[in-house]
């Protein structure tokens, strides 16, 4: 066990960047420390202005990831930073509950975790779904650093660079989190002056990890409380959206019905139309009955085709008489116009020479 005292990192409504513009938003709202960088582009990291850098350390911290836009949305805590941004660890969770650590070097970042073909990601049951709180725990002795997550082991490590180093969060492109609390314990007895002040610095540790951990389980069971009454209203609002379509779909066949009916009527009355002339017809079915077997169809179609023969044979003699009568009008007007003295019996070089008559139809 590592000797850990308060040192007084214990608050998260102090020591933490409040920003808002057009790609971040860091606020504190309700004891949360709530982080969204609304760009995609890169993350971002905010840093803690603590009065001294930690040495050796046992930080204490939670992490919850909010559903968000970006499928590769991610959070995270770094440690250990060093000036210019030329060392340090960062260590993040993602969506797809995998965890990543990573240390930032000279020529980029090197992966501690996976490899740089999944970007370091690694999958763990440990991790609790988003918008659930992950409780981090961080403890670093002797240039030693043992990482917990949610009370389990998760990570040991050895980096003998660092003396000392800042502390803060990180927050991926397109992401938004929040941060419960965070704590930090310092193994240096700056505020314990004898046996009595070490134990009840130690015993205050014990209350404030044992208060995380209550916090971490009450935020826990109201986020599940919170995700059972989104699905009661999701569930409601299905069979809101569900009666809605029956009435919808009864609606539907009423109207169908209606219209049936209608068709139904109108079919009725079609039939006692066609019982009327039927009837009437019967007087004509009559006659013809005998003729060819009594077919009124046969009979009307021969009578129809006999009817036309002569109404062509009208139409032909009609013509004829009209062109007989086009041809005297031609004729009266050429002899009305002969010079005196001139012979009626001879012919004559009229227009009549060159009119246009309709030949007579075959």
């Amino acid at each position: 066990e590592f000797p850990f005292y308060n040192e007084g990192f214990d608050s998260i409504t102090k020591d933490w960047p409040i920003l808002s513009n057009s790609e971040n938003l860091l606020l504190i709202q309700e004891g949360e420390y709530i982080l969204q960088r609304k760009s995609k582009l890169s993350p971002f990291a905010a840093m803690g202005d603590f009065p001294k850098e930690p040495e050796e350390f046992r930080l204490v911290t939670s992490l919850k990831l909010i559903k968000g836009v970006a499928e590769d949305a991610s959070m995270g805590f770094i440690f250990m930073a060093q000036p210019g941004g030329k060392g340090g660890f960062v260590f993040e969770i993602n969506q797809q509950q995998q965890y990543r650590l990573r240390q930032i070097t000279a020529s980029g970042y090197a992966y501690l975790t996976g490899n740089s073909k999944d970007g370091g990601w690694v999958k763990s049951s440990l991790l609790k779904p988003i918008n659930f709180a992950n409780l981090i725990e961080l403890r670093t002795f002797n240039k030693v650093y043992d990482l917990y997550l949610n009370n389990t082991m998760l990570l040991s490590f050895n980096e003998i660079a660092y003396k000392s180093g800042g502390v803060g969060f990180i927050i991926g492109p397109g992401s938004m989190g929040r941060v419960d609390f965070i704590y930090i314990f310092s193994n240096k007895k700056e505020l314990a002056t004898d046996k009595t002040d070490d134990q009840a610095s130690s015993g205050n540790e014990t209350d404030i990890v044992a208060l995380a951990e209550s916090i971490i389980e009450l935020k826990s069971q109201l986020n599940k409380f919170q995700q059972e009454n989104e699905e009661l209203k999701e569930m409601i609002q299905a069979f809101k959206g569900s009666e809605k379509e029956q009435l919808k779909v009864k609606a539907d066949f009423e109207q169908r019905l209606s219209i049936s009916d209608k068709l139904i009527k109108s079919r009725d009355k079609t039939i006692d139309s066609l019982l009327l002339i039927n009837q009437d017809l019967q007087k004509y079915k009559d006659l013809v009955k005998g003729n060819d077997g009594g077919d009124l169809v046969i009979t009307l179609s021969k009578n129809l085709k006999a009817e036309k023969l002569k109404s062509d044979e009208l139409l032909k003699q009609n013509q004829a008489l009209k062109d007989s009568i086009q041809l005297l009008n031609v004729q009266i007007k050429n002899q009305s116009g002969k010079p005196a003295g001139s012979s009626g019996n001879k012919p004559s070089n009229s227009k009549t020479e060159n009119t246009f008559v309709l030949p007579k139809e075959n």
